[in-house]
């Protein structure tokens, strides 16, 4: 599951205790002898609502949003980076701070709204490099702020290389809570068949081949940003 909201998670579940070395969040689930692990990015809708409020306070999101899908993939060469409150995965560095990269006049607010929304879902890439190493996963669940615009949506599914579904009610921790309350008054056998009951999913998102490609390479130049700028934020 990918939730984007103030923050930003990529969460996997899974039957087995897995030693992630300190690298991951690591904690038990409702169901019984299974845990979820979980990487963080600290600035994923807060990053949208800092450029938002700082560069275009007089739009809505909506309006902010309403030509992203004209630019092109990789932002014709911008690249941002989310860390305006440090890092937590895979860094854990409270003094790395964000950076725009490869400006130049040809780049309007639109190029830059998408490179912020390209930069805050290479942030979670890098924790899903940590929890599917092995390329196992096979599609993801998007919640929150993230799964509201169709075009973040294609983003998130291209960026991460597998399909992306949606859920029809987006009430994820209440829904949550009424489902381990059904369940622990035995109106449910467990919480499978309570899964099967509360939960219903939406449109499911496809990669498209030829954007998968160009993100491969541009992630790849995002990887280098954060070793490349490290000492230079400790300098400022």
């Amino acid at each position: 599951m990918i939730s984007i909201g103030t923050s930003g998670v990529f969460l996997r579940a899974q039957p087995k205790f897995v030693d992630h070395q300190g690298k991951l969040h690591f904690f038990s689930h409702a169901v019984d002898d299974h845990y979820y692990s979980m990487g963080v990015t600290l600035a994923a809708g807060h990053g949208l609502n800092w450029f938002r409020d700082t560069f275009a306070p007089d739009k809505s999101f909506a309006e902010l949003l309403a030509n992203v899908g004209k630019i092109a993939v990789g932002a014709e060469g911008l690249l941002f980076t989310p860390y305006l409150v440090g890092e937590r995965t895979p860094y854990f560095d409270s003094q790395i701070r964000g950076s725009f990269i490869g400006i130049d006049a040809r780049h309007t607010l639109d190029h830059f709204v998408r490179a912020v929304l390209e930069g805050i879902t290479f942030s979670l890439k890098d924790s899903q490099a940590l929890l599917d190493p092995k390329r196992e996963l096979k599609w993801l669940v998007s919640v929150g702020g993230g799964a509201k615009n169709a075009v973040w949506l294609q983003m998130q599914a291209d960026i991460f290389n597998m399909p992306v579904t949606t859920l029809e009610v987006e009430q994820g921790p209440g829904l949550g809570v009424a489902m381990l309350a059904t369940t622990g008054l035995g109106w449910y056998a467990d919480l499978d068949e309570c899964v099967d009951n509360f939960a219903a999913y939406g449109d499911t998102i496809m990669t498209i081949p030829e954007n998968v490609y160009k993100y491969q390479r541009i992630y790849e130049v995002y990887r280098k940003i954060y070793p490349q700028t490290r000492a230079l934020c400790g300098e400022i």
